[in-house]
């Protein structure tokens, strides 16, 4: 990542990019809601009902707590005019991108355009790990509460722990789609778990150690465990450790980070 999220210079958001960035939460949100309400095509928890690995249908309530969190972020930007970090500029830009991306994830995933859908939540992950990234390295803004740079870092590390899991998923979900894998095998999918769960601890390396981003990620997994544990023993066994793995090296990153600063 670039130096900029180490710098100590104080940058107030753009009003400008403020506003947009809370306009995009406000589309986001309001997006689902619409394709939900005019029953217009599949909603995106569908995509990965060919999974065994997808998570119980409980989890993607996880939605609701990160669409509230962005809109309590955003709005708190606009208030405070402050991001928390050092480093608004580049938050509030891929923060905007992101939403945005997620709703035309909904619009794709409603068309049933399995490859797009998928490939759009690929690019929603690079965003939002380094939205998370920016969020967790960047020193607090001087000036600006305490709260807003933990809310800034909790909403980021969710978004990136969820779409993470999700955008693996997604893939997975197209190669059934296109017939290029069964859903009903066991074997690739315990490899999926394991290479999603590597690709989140390089992701957490690179974001600094996230407990909001390990926490989405472990989330998912337990759903992934729920929705298996009638089927295979090595599939839970496998998103188990996983989640363990992710847990412990963020805890390690977390602990590392702090031992430099003292």
């Amino acid at each position: 990542m670039t130096t900029s999220t180490t710098s100590r210079t104080p940058t107030r958001p753009s009003p400008a990019l403020a506003w947009v960035a809370l306009a995009a939460a406000v589309v986001q949100v309001v997006t689902p809601a619409v394709q939900a309400l005019g029953d217009l095509g599949a909603p995106p928890s569908s995509q990965g009902d060919d999974l065994l690995i997808t998570p119980s249908g409980y989890t993607f309530s996880i939605w609701s707590l990160i669409y509230l969190l962005t809109l309590a972020y955003g709005v708190a930007v606009v208030v405070k005019r402050s991001t928390g970090t050092v480093a608004s500029a580049r938050l509030l830009g891929d923060l905007a991108l992101l939403y945005l991306g997620a709703s035309l994830w909904i619009v794709a995933s409603a068309l049933e355009w399995s490859w797009v859908t998928a490939v759009i939540l690929l690019v929603m992950v690079v965003i939002a790990v380094d939205a998370a990234h920016v969020a967790a390295a960047s020193p607090p803004e001087a000036g600006s509460p305490a709260w807003l740079t933990l809310l800034a870092r909790v909403t980021t590390g969710l978004y990136a722990g969820w779409v993470t899991a999700a955008g693996g998923l997604n893939v997975c979900s197209a190669l059934v789609a296109d017939g290029d894998l069964d859903g009903s095998e066991v074997g690739w999918q315990i490899w999926a778990i394991a290479v999603i769960a590597l690709l989140a601890v390089g992701f957490s390396v690179l974001i600094g150690g996230s407990w909001a981003y390990a926490a989405a990620l472990a989330w998912a997994l337990v759903g992934a465990m729920v929705a298996v544990r009638d089927t295979s023993d090595a599939l839970v066994l496998t998103a188990a450790v996983s989640a363990v793995v992710i847990v412990s090296v963020n805890a390690f990153l977390l602990l590392r980070g702090q031992r430099r600063r003292t």
